[in-house]
Parts: C-alpha cells; structure tokens; sequence
C-alpha cells in the first residue's frame, strides 16, 4: 500500500476476532485506509468487502510483512492476545519497521510489560480496559468510551436513545444523519456484530458506536439510561 494523503490514516491490524473484525469495519467505514492480516483464509475472505485489502498470511514473517509494506502505514494494531508469542514478535516488527503508532492486546499485566519493554505505544488489558470504563461511566454514565484510536476517532458505548427505538439503521441512516457507524449492538446475550440495515434498534441495546469524538460526545447527551454493562469485544 502506497502513502495516501496525511489526512487520510492508514492502519495495518493483525487477528479477525470479535475486536479485530470490528474495529476494521468501523474503522472502513470512517474512509480510513485499511490493511488487514491473518492466518484464517475463511475470516480473511469474509472481511474483504469491508476493508481496503485482506491477505491471509503468517504475520510472524519478517519477509512477509516487508513484501506487504507494512512500514508505509500510520498506526498498527495487534489484536492477537491468546499467542503471546506472535503477538510480541508482531509488535516488535512493527516497531522496527518504524510504524508510528502501534496498539497492541495483552493478555494479562506480564505480557503488557514485555510490550512496554519493545516500545509498543499503547497497550490494552481486558480487565484494565473495563476498570476505565466503570471508572469513566460514574463520570458520564450515559456513554463509555472503549477505544481511542486517534485525537480525533474513538468508539463508545451507549444505551439506544429514544429516537432510535423500534427503528432500523436503515431507517436512522446514521452516518448521514449523525456521522457515526454502529459496529456492534448488545442484546441481552446476543451479540451482533456489524448488523445489517434491516436490525431493529431496542430500547435496552447497548451500541458500540465509532465516529469523531465531537459526533460521539453529542451521542451521550441522547442516550436514555446509564451505561453500567460492558461488552467484551477487546
């Protein structure tokens, strides 16, 4: 992938799990450039209408990842926790490529220290992540922000306001209407992930929404109740 405009980021993630798959949607859909690796061809061909390119390959391949041009992106995020050992050695080349900005998953406090230790710059925990959550709920409990990926792009949590109940996204238009992209909604132990057009919006959904941090920030003001569950997508 070549250099594209400096107002046009470019991200390189690596893992098509729940977050991974997620966050490339939200991510596409914000017209943000998107280069996504993994191992399973099956996950590689069903993301591919939802990112800028899919390859399925051995991440933990030096010369792989050199033929891909890694080194040309913006920021990396490596959403393979579960095989500490890929997950270090891809975030240490990541870092010795001298991508800019690289996120990484950890499973627990030990492997978040090793991360630090190669330069990873920002590092998230599970168990931290909903801490701050909690922690940001008491705050503003109408919204709980998951994820800041840049100054200008987060996704938050937000319990379906009002106007949205008994209502399609199609029907919403959301990112016309309010500039945002619903990546995944919450219902009781169901999880949808990227619903379609035709999902009906129910009054305790819980929306983890992606957009600037202004359209979101607008969000909690509309949200009707607080947010005190946590989604797991990390």
């Amino acid at each position: 992938m070549k250099k594209n405009s400096p107002l046009k980021k470019q991200y390189v993630i690596f893992g098509l799990g729940r977050f991974g798959v997620a966050l490339t949607k939200a991510l596409y859909d914000s017209g943000a450039e998107v280069l996504v690796i993994d191992k399973d061809e099956e996950k590689v061909n069903e993301i591919a209408p939802y990112c800028t390119h899919s390859v399925c390959a051995d991440a933990t391949d030096e010369h792989c990842l050199e033929q891909l041009g890694i080194n040309n992106m913006d920021i990396a995020i490596v959403c393979i926790a579960s095989n500490i050992e890929a997950s270090i050695f891809i975030s240490l080349m990541c870092k010795q490529l001298k991508i800019p900005t690289v996120i990484s998953k950890a499973r627990d406090a030990r492997h978040k220290v090793v991360l630090e230790k190669i330069g990873v710059d920002i590092v998230i925990i599970p168990e931290e992540a909903m801490g701050e959550k909690l922690a940001a709920t008491l705050v503003k409990p109408n919204m709980v922000e998951i994820m800041s990926l840049s100054d200008s792009f987060r996704m938050v949590e937000i319990r379906t306001p009002k106007k949205w109940q008994e209502r399609t996204l199609a029907e919403l238009d959301l990112r016309n209407t309010e500039h945002v992209t619903i990546v995944v909604v919450k219902r009781g132990e169901e999880v949808l992930v990227s619903p379609g057009g035709d999902c009906t919006l129910q009054a305790d959904d819980l929306l983890v929404v992606a957009g600037s941090v202004n359209d979101t920030k607008r969000l909690s003001n509309k949200a009707t109740e607080k947010v005190l569950n946590e989604i797991d997508i990390l």
